[in-house]
């Protein structure tokens, strides 16, 4: 399955057909059977006729329109679903037992996944560079300790939420650290700056996760649920607070895998797939494709779900959203996270 990205402005996303026509300035026209596509990410000022978005929504293929920081929107297909009844409890939940559950579960399930990631790579490394496989092990046990202390906490989610996120900070504060240990020196990566990214890994980083945060949004929409309304990550006009909550699951074995993997074998270049542009990186559309190409083949890959199912990647983001959902209806008694085992695959 291909995800097709239009990252040139001025492109055209029409339709003949069964098939997506993708025009570009000054390039020759690109046909694509809609059967082949997965996604489409629309990055940039470009036009869609009303056929071609209807020939996707037909085929269940969403359209997402993403920012310099985010997702934007999301066109997909309608969805039938208990929409009301879900907000109506998802909004509830705020305020008993059940919202703290879940931000200390999503807090719960990053950590671990931080924990795990670090944990994977000493592996690998520990045959090549004992002392660097040494420290990233005594990172993970430091971040596994943090996720005792949040077993501890107790009360309503108003109650311990900034608890809870200093817990979060502190873990991924030393996580970064042990991260930049894996990064060849060239790339000068020193730790994670968002905005703007400064280093080449920075930028891989926050377009990673801003495609996972779209994988996120639909997931969310087609449960049902209200993605500006979270748990952990605060309410703030804009802010796209339940998808930043469960992404907290996803980022390490997806993302932050794929990153490290890319940059450690020196699979993108500095001088032909990066752009500096006023103190910022940013992609070429080179780099942005063959890192995509990348990042797509860690969504497919294979994982199990909290209950041992086998599945992918990207399928095990919308079961956690739709368990988010049980649990907030009440049809199962706890939401357990997403928990990443490389061995179990």
């Amino acid at each position: 399955m291909v995800v097709v990205l239009i990252d040139e402005p001025g492109s055209f996303l029409g339709k003949k057909s069964k098939r997506i026509v993708i025009k570009r300035p000054q390039k020759k026209p690109r046909e694509i059977p809609v059967v082949k596509i997965s996604e489409v990410i629309i990055s940039t000022k470009a036009s869609l006729s009303t056929d071609a978005i209807r020939l996707l929504a037909n085929n269940n293929i969403p359209i997402l329109f993403i920012g310099r920081y985010g997702p934007v929107a999301l066109l997909h297909p309608f969805f039938m679903h208990g929409t009301v009844l879900t907000r109506r409890e998802q909004m509830k939940a705020h305020d008993d037992w059940r919202g703290l559950h879940l931000a200390k579960s999503f807090v719960k399930g990053g950590m671990i996944n931080k924990a795990r990631l670090l944990q994977y790579f000493a592996k690998s490394r520990k045959r090549t560079n004992e002392e660097l496989a040494s420290k990233l092990v005594k990172i993970s046990e430091e971040i596994l300790l943090k996720v005792e202390k949040i077993e501890e906490l107790d009360g309503l989610l108003w109650d311990v939420r900034y608890k809870l996120m200093g817990l979060e900070g502190e873990a991924t504060h030393i996580y970064y650290e042990g991260l930049a240990m894996l990064i060849p020196k060239e790339y000068g990566f020193k730790g994670r700056e968002k905005r703007p990214p400064t280093d080449p890994v920075n930028a891989a980083l926050s377009f990673g996760y801003t495609i996972l945060n779209g994988r996120v949004l639909s997931a969310i929409a087609r449960c049902g649920l209200e993605p500006f309304a979270g748990y952990l990550h605060t309410d703030r006009s804009g802010k796209p607070s339940l998808i930043l909550d469960l992404s907290e699951e996803f980022r390490q074995p997806i993302v932050d895998r794929t990153v490290v993997s890319i940059f450690s074998k020196r699979q993108l270049n500095n001088e032909s797939e990066f752009t500096w542009e006023g103190g910022r990186v940013l992609f070429s559309e080179e780099g942005k494709k063959k890192f995509l190409e990348a990042l797509e083949k860690q969504f497919r890959s294979f994982t199990r779900t909290p209950t041992g199912a086998k599945t992918s990647m990207e399928k095990a983001i919308f079961h956690q959203a739709r368990n988010m959902v049980r649990f907030l209806l009440g049809r199962i008694a706890s939401y357990e996270p997403y928990i990443w085992k490389w061995w179990d695959t």
